[in-house]
């Protein structure tokens, strides 16, 4: 069989230097997070170390440093140095702020704090700002971005955006949309990323699961606006059950690894984990916990599937009909599946498609359980008979699955995504691998 070898290119906002070469698997912080803003003990110092070492054991290529005290920030930095591990800095006591919290450092030395960053080539990126509210704010971390690309300009300049328009924005989605476009309009950010954390929130019924979460809007419209403006889109997922969500819930891993493809069924560049310092981590001892293996799973098949999900863009996604059915916000940001390129409908409950294409026209299709409790047994009817390669999760390749065929069906497991391209089947079938080019 043919095997095609075909370049893709960095990604980037093309108003901005750093250019993203690989996909990139984060987490929030290899620190307590109980202990942000005050001065913390030699245990807990401790713990951040082994943390690091976990994380970096996990599979995550860019380990933050999210409301460490200044101490805590740098012991990532030198485990991280001496790993091989990559950081994302913060120092609120120096730079920058916390916009939902509005904490803000008034003097803001970060042209301080990026020339001591300097002799640490650990240090990646420099978390600016995280969730900007304010447009003075906005407009502070657009200059400490402008400043960062002069004096580093291999150094992501990294900020998020303020999270889910039911909590912070009160329910109002016209309110919500044309803060994330100011967001973009005025910080012109390198990447575009957003958090959302809905299992165990007030509004949260675990017999629906996540079909009345508001997190697939706001994941729609992120993805639009990112979109339009050629941003690569970064995801927030929950990684374990939150102290803060008082509601009683069981929580299991398959409910994190149904979010973090949800941010990858809307073409996201970047899956960020946040912790809290459990799940992967153990909170008493800052090695393994009880998710580590779980989360070391889901990060290596992210992994694998990463070479390609770099080359793609997402066309669209379509979700079946008990995706917020009631939630009139839900119909702008809705694509019927008559729309659907490649498949027919309609689509079984908890199913959801998206469809993706690389720069040479090449179609891929990704489907999603969002079925986190059951498994899925799905069988698709396609609009045109086609060559169907599955890209693996074990080795990354493209391997042909169904030859000159109109239907095709599958397993998923509970939370599982699957991706697989579709070759019209009038070609001799040829796999496809995909290099950097830069």
């Amino acid at each position: 069989m043919k095997h095609k070898l075909l370049a893709r290119h960095p990604l980037g906002n093309p108003n901005r230097v750093w250019k993203q070469d690989q996909f990139i698997l984060s987490v929030a912080s290899a620190g307590p997070m109980d202990s942000k803003f005050r001065k913390i003990s030699d245990l807990t110092l401790r713990k951040t170390r082994r943390a690091v070492q976990a994380s970096i054991d996990a599979g995550f290529n860019l380990i933050g440093c999210l409301w460490a005290p200044p101490e805590m920030a740098m012991d990532i930095v030198r485990t991280a140095e001496s790993l091989g591990g990559n950081v994302q800095f913060q120092d609120l006591h120096r730079f920058g702020g916390m916009g939902n919290k509005n904490i803000f450092c008034e003097t803001n030395d970060y042209a301080g704090v990026i020339g001591d960053l300097e002799p640490w080539k650990c240090v990646k990126s420099l978390c600016l700002w995280d969730e900007p509210i304010l447009e003075e704010h906005m407009q502070e971390t657009h200059r400490m971005i402008e400043y960062c690309e002069k004096v580093r300009p291999e150094m992501l300049p990294y900020t998020v955006a303020n999270p889910d328009y039911c909590r912070v924005f009160e329910g109002d989605l016209a309110l919500y949309t044309a803060y994330i476009q100011k967001y973009l309009d005025i910080i012109d950010p390198a990447q575009m990323s957003f958090d959302y954390y809905p299992i165990g929130r007030s509004c949260y019924d675990p017999a629906r699961q996540l079909d009345n979460s508001t997190m697939w809007i706001d994941l729609e419209l992120v993805r639009r606006e990112a979109q339009q403006r050629n941003i690569p889109f970064w995801f927030w997922y929950q990684a374990h059950r939150f102290h803060f969500h008082k509601i009683y819930y069981t929580y299991d891993f398959a409910m994190t690894r149904s979010m973090a493809y949800a941010g990858i069924l809307h073409g996201i560049k970047a899956a960020e984990c946040y912790s809290e310092f459990d799940g992967y981590i153990d909170p008493a001892t800052g090695g393994p916990g009880v998710d580590f293996e779980a989360q070391q799973k889901l990060n290596r098949e992210i992994h694998m599937l990463g070479n390609t999900l770099m080359a793609l863009t997402c066309k669209r996604v379509i979700h079946d009909e008990t995706m917020l059915p009631e939630n009139p916000d839900m119909g702008g940001y809705r694509t019927p599946i008559e729309e659907s390129e490649l498949v027919e409908g309609p689509l079984l409950p908890r199913i959801s498609i998206s469809e993706h294409e690389d720069e040479y026209g090449n179609q891929y299709l990704m489907v999603l359980n969002r079925d986190y409790e059951k498994e899925a047994h799905i069988q698709f009817q396609l609009k045109n008979p086609s060559h169907i390669f599955e890209v693996s999760k074990e080795d990354g390749e493209q391997h042909l699955s169904f030859e000159d065929a109109i239907r095709f069906s599958m397993h998923l497991a509970p939370g599982e995504l699957r991706l697989f391209r579709l070759q019209p089947a009038e070609e001799e079938p040829y796999t496809i691998e995909y290099y950097l080019e830069k």
